[in-house]
């Protein structure tokens, strides 16, 4: 069956709320307040005539499940519906999401609730005339008849200018257990080094629990960002289209002369026929330059969930406003190994010194490219060792040491030295759970290297290793592919890692011992 499944109940009561409000200035209205258990079905919004982006931005709608203070859903209602950066709306057919002329827009996620349900709207300075006429369909249920432990979720987020080549565009971070139904994605390209929208694409890390039975990794890569929506070669030679689970439904290019056209888009995917479940936490970063970007993720998950942004300002949610990663509210993760690289895979000896060497200071100069590499530019012109960010336990060499070209190949090979330390009270053995593609090794302090061999794509295996009382490091190598965009996982170089003990205890990782 595909997804989204939910266990609903069979029998319900079919109702109805509909409401044309006049939204008041300086604080939220409560449109919608349904009792007791149910589901919405359908919801149907419409505002003014010809909304303007102050209109489609600064609306915003929310929406809370079971009582919670916090709202399970939070954007502003354009961009929840599939109308991006405050534009004019744009015809929208999808599974989920429709719209149609004079701003008619209708949302058919599934939403369950078991005590009941609150929507709210809430108008910006922008909003003007400030209306809103919203039906919502649902299916009231007998008392208890809700068994469904998931709950729907959206979240907005935008972000200009976007690091180029470096950390890629944040879309989710979520903690729990649930499944991912999809995200909307729009670019308004202001980075002038290239014609391309994006620097890769959707790269989607899943954590599930330890030994799970679909393995407690799963990494999923992306390859160019228009690839993602069904568009190829760039998206620029195709009309605007939308269908069932991906599109690109707006497009418009801005002739800006000889030297650079910019161009605007809004794109989707939903992931109806090939369901990405997780049941620890998932992480979607996009490829990212230094444009201005913005998106909806849609999931569902038990609650409670953990808000990884805060909604933007009403003089930050326009298109063009600037809004850096530092002022978006996203979490900054505790950076738990360190890294060294990027060296070419013939540098072997230059490699194991950096194994074996104790200074996290020293630099390898000779890095075996040339010097006309893309890996050898700016302040990447040597491997150094440098922390690497922790994301819900996988390591990404690839944005650390992502290097900066216009083009899409972003494959050429390399090899990586990864490092953490790990604590055991007592001598005793340690279980490695490891997710993993291309050619990876591991050892614990001076010991022997041990190759866990080569994944054509991204598997898991586990390793059993002994750790002695008190502080022991653990290394990693990992190989990029060879050349180009050969191999089947287009130049991934993630690995992802989780030590347990004997008892069933995770050991956390950590930057160097601690005294």
């Amino acid at each position: 069956m595909d997804f989204p499944h939910l266990n609903l109940p069979n029998r319900f009561i079919p109702s109805r709320v509909l409401t044309h409000q006049n939204l008041p200035r300086g604080g939220p209205m409560t449109l919608a307040n349904l009792e007791g258990a149910g589901c919405i079905r359908r919801i149907f919004v419409a505002t003014v005539r010809r909304p303007s982006p102050g209109n489609q931005r600064q609306t915003l709608i929310r929406m809370y499940w079971d009582g919670s203070s916090t709202p399970a859903v939070e954007a502003p209602l354009g961009d929840f519906f599939g109308q991006l950066h405050g534009l004019a709306p744009y015809p929208l057919n999808s599974r989920y999401l429709i719209s149609q002329a004079h701003a008619g827009y209708t949302a058919t996620f599934h939403m369950p609730f078991a005590r009941g349900a609150r929507i709210e709207a809430e108008a910006g300075p922008d909003v003007d005339p400030p209306r809103i006429i919203l039906f919502v369909d649902w299916h009231a249920y007998p008392d208890g008849a809700l068994q469904e432990p998931l709950r729907f979720h959206a979240q907005f987020r935008r972000e200009n200018p976007c690091q180029a080549f470096g950390r890629n565009y944040l879309l989710m971070d979520a903690v729990g257990r649930g499944y991912l139904v999809g995200f909307n994605y729009g670019v308004a390209v202001r980075d002038d080094r290239a014609r391309w929208s994006h620097a890769g694409a959707e790269n989607i890390y899943v954590a599930n629990e330890t030994g799970a039975p679909e393995g407690t990794f799963a990494y999923l890569r992306g390859g160019g960002g228009e690839d993602t929506f069904g568009a190829s070669y760039g998206g620029v030679l195709h009309q605007p289209s939308s269908h069932l689970d991906q599109g690109v439904p707006y497009y418009a290019q801005e002739d800006l002369g000889p030297a650079f056209a910019r161009h605007t888009l809004a794109a989707y995917r939903f992931f109806a026929s090939d369901a990405i479940p997780f049941s620890r936490s998932i992480h979607v970063r996009f490829g990212s330059m230094a444009n201005d970007i913005c998106s909806t993720a849609y999931w569902y998950q038990e609650p409670p969930h953990r808000p990884f942004v805060k909604l933007p300002g009403w003089d930050q949610l326009p298109l063009g406003t600037e809004l850096p990663y530092s002022g978006t509210g996203a979490p900054n993760a505790t950076p738990r190994w360190m890294v060294h690289g990027p060296l070419h895979p013939g540098a072997k000896s230059a490699l194991e010194a950096a194994a074996n060497q104790g200074d996290l200071r020293a630099v390898v100069e000779d890095t075996g490219y040339p010097p006309d590499s893309p890996w050898r530019h700016q302040d990447r012109h040597v491997a150094r060792w440098v922390p690497a960010e922790d994301i819900q336990g996988f390591v990404d060499f690839g944005l650390t040491f992502r290097p900066s070209d216009p083009g899409n190949s972003v494959t050429w090979p390399a090899v990586g030295l990864a490092q953490t330390w790990l604590y055991a009270d007592a001598d005793a053995e340690a279980t490695l759970y490891i997710g993993w593609a291309h050619d990876l090794r591991l050892r614990i302090g001076n010991g022997q290297w041990q190759p866990l061999g080569r994944n054509a794509y991204f598997k898991n295996a586990t390793r059993s290793v002994h750790l002695r009382a008190g502080w022991n490091r653990l290394q990693i190598t990992l190989d990029s592919p060879e050349a180009g965009i050969e191999g089947s996982t287009w130049g991934a170089w993630t690995f992802g890692l989780r030590a347990v003990d004997g008892r069933g205890r995770e050991i956390k990782s950590r930057l160097q011992p601690s005294t």
